[in-house]
């Protein structure tokens, strides 16, 4: 049967822009008869709740909304680390057991994202026996230190974790996998600074596809031409520039990123998918959200004034050392904070 199974995960912060996603889903995806949309929503309250269920009425389509509660106590418990101020990063790693034996296959897809193509690429996928298939993760390509700090020695491919197809028939055949995955971050919680981005590439290190970059087309890839990124690629666990400049004419998912310390709908931001995001949103059930006015810091302040004044591979190459070295004083102060745990 041709089906496809999407998941997305947020808190009532994240709703609206879930909803913009979902919305951005079922219009370009109308021929998929079989579409089904979960949604792990932590404290979401009954206007945004209502306003997804419109939108997907709109479709024809349903949403099912997954129980988290037992999710949000085993975050609490393991104390995982948050993103932008909220844990409901970590939900689609503890509803994930919900699926196991009900499907073969679900797509995450995360909230800061527009579905911009057809997905039905995706039906009967091969996952050639591995755990998920992602994208490459496109930071990590400009040097990014992560398969350093992860350790991760048998495949030095770093994935995003923004949109992950997980062959759940892996973990029908692989029936400890689960459970081992989650004993992996009670053991190592402390080191993942990327959240579960960094559980998912440190515990499934060799067994994740690779999926081209048009189905997780990431902000970088935006705010430069390939040119000036490729100039500056420090890695050769990449996509080619040819594949990153043909999976732009044709992206199915846009993941918008965090750009200059902003996203799309923050009040004055200078975001490049910015007036893509506003297209959509005027025709979503949320078009008379205000955009999120928040207090930018110096680092972020004086980020986006070098963006403006320098040239790109001047600014991408601070970009890095910045990033990069900020990096490293949080892995630093977490294996710290570890070693007196211990001690304790």
């Amino acid at each position: 049967m041709e089906e496809l199974n999407v998941l997305y995960q947020f808190d009532n912060n994240y709703a609206p822009y879930a909803g913009i996603s979902i919305l951005s889903l079922f219009e370009n995806n109308k021929g998929i008869k079989h579409l089904n949309v979960y949604c792990a929503a932590m404290g979401v309250d009954g206007r945004n709740t209502a306003l997804l269920n419109e939108t997907a009425s709109k479709y024809g389509r349903n949403i099912t909304y997954v129980d988290v509660r037992r999710a949000v106590e085993q975050m609490q418990r393991i104390h995982v680390g948050s993103w932008n101020g909220s844990v409901a990063t970590w939900l689609k790693i503890f509803v994930l057991e919900n699926f196991i034996g009900k499907m073969d296959s679900l797509l995450y897809i995360d909230s800061d994202t527009l579905v911009q193509g057809g997905l039905d690429g995706l039906y009967n996928f091969d996952f050639e026996g591995k755990a998920a298939a992602c994208v490459l993760d496109s930071l990590y390509s400009l040097g990014f230190w992560h398969c350093d700090r992860l350790q991760m020695q048998k495949d030095r491919h770093y994935y995003n974790a923004g949109v992950v197809f997980f062959n759940l028939a892996y973990f029908g055949i692989h029936r400890e996998a689960y459970a081992e995955m989650i004993g992996c971050l009670k053991k190592n919680v402390w080191k993942y600074l990327a959240n579960e981005q960094d559980l998912l590439n440190e515990f499934f290190c060799g067994k994740i596809k690779r999926l081209g970059p048009e189905y997780n087309f990431q902000g970088i890839h935006l705010m430069y031409s390939d040119k000036a990124y490729f100039r500056m690629r420090r890695r050769g666990d990449y996509y080619l520039e040819n594949e990153v400049a043909g999976a732009r004419g044709k992206i199915k998912i846009l993941h918008f990123f965090r750009v200059l310390g902003d996203y799309p709908w923050a009040e004055g931001n200078c975001h490049p998918a910015q007036e893509e995001f506003q297209r959509w949103k005027q025709i979503s059930l949320w078009q008379g959200e205000p955009d999120i006015r928040k207090k930018r810091g110096v680092v972020f302040r004086a980020e986006r004034l070098l963006y403006r004044v320098l040239p790109e591979k001047l600014f991408l190459r601070l970009f890095w050392c910045i990033t990069n070295g900020m990096d490293r004083i949080r892995n630093r102060k977490a294996h710290a904070a570890a070693g007196r745990a211990r001690e304790g």
